[in-house]
């Protein structure tokens, strides 16, 4: 029988598969949208799944505090308004490869310290030795494409902006972590996260022009559905339902995995074969994976 934390790896396993796929729709769909407003519009749709959510925990009792509320709206500040801001932004300045490096490479690091300190979780020499392969592997699918990065001001600028995004969904994942064990709720968590981040992003967005929405393609917006419904309503979902069943760290470390499905995705749609580089940087994601979840507390 499957316990509660083999659901849990599950859990965070599919959704770094989901999330590295995001990167490929993204792409297809930011030839015409600014990041902002394609994130604005991602999780707006997003939204409109969890309101019913929101109404059926009200109708059935399930009414959320005030110190709840408070923490739910830090979160979706964290996780999606100021994250993608600073992600998008570290992308424009610093280009995607420094980002995927310093995002994914940090995060599963930055995530096991913040659960020591915060949740007073265990991050064991095995589990830090699994993040520190974990992110080997990542370093070995990203740095080959930095060579020539130009380093300038506007370079610095993205790396700080992408160290401030690894920071905050580490301590997202963390706050999460707690309010999900607190609650028993994922699903309604995640509905409120949502909108709460949904409605910071809503002003953001008239920094760009609205009128670009009329020039998405078809396809396109084929690949917003997939970002709204997919990655922001399962993948948050089972992010946050990971959180219930295993440590901050232990779901953390599989988000390695999300280049590597990227860099899948690529090949299928766009006929690029990886590297030997690829394949053995993702064989250490794995390996890293697993040696961080098997660890004893």
């Amino acid at each position: 029988m499957i316990s509660g934390k083999g659901y849990g790896t599950a859990a965070a396993f599919a959704t770094a598969v989901i999330w590295g796929l995001s990167f490929v729709a993204a792409s297809i769909v930011l030839t015409t949208l600014t990041p902002v407003l394609l994130a604005t519009i991602r999780f707006l749709i997003a939204s409109l799944i969890f309101i019913p959510v929101i109404i059926w925990e009200l109708r059935n009792g399930s009414k959320p505090t005030i110190i709840d509320l408070r923490d739910m709206t830090l979160l979706g500040f964290m996780s999606i308004s100021i994250y993608f801001w600073l992600q998008y932004t570290g992308v424009q300045y610093a280009g995607a490869g420094v980002s995927a490096l310093l995002v994914v490479g940090l995060i599963p690091i930055l995530t096991g310290f913040a659960s020591s300190f915060i949740l007073k979780e265990s991050f064991s020499p095995q589990k830090v030795t699994g993040a520190v392969l974990g992110l080997f592997g990542v370093s070995l699918i990203t740095v080959p494409g930095l060579l020539g990065v130009s380093i300038d001001w506007g370079f610095y600028i993205g790396v700080a902006c992408l160290l401030g995004n690894a920071v905050c969904w580490s301590l997202y994942t963390t706050l999460s972590r707690r309010i999900v064990k607190k609650t028993g709720k994922p699903l309604m968590v995640t509905a409120y996260v949502t909108i709460a981040g949904t409605l910071a992003l809503l002003p953001m967005s008239l920094t760009s022009d609205w009128g670009l929405v009329t020039l998405v393609q078809q396809t396109q917006w084929m690949s917003v559905l997939y970002l709204a419904i997919v990655c922001s309503g399962g993948g948050y979902f089972l992010w946050n339902y990971a959180l219930s069943k295993t440590e901050a760290v232990n779901a953390a470390i599989w988000l390695y995995l999300e280049p590597v499905a990227a860099f899948m995705g690529e090949a299928a749609l766009f006929d690029i074969i990886p590297g030997e580089l690829t394949l053995l940087g993702g064989a250490g994601i794995i390996i890293g994976a697993l040696l961080t979840t098997l660890a004893k507390k």
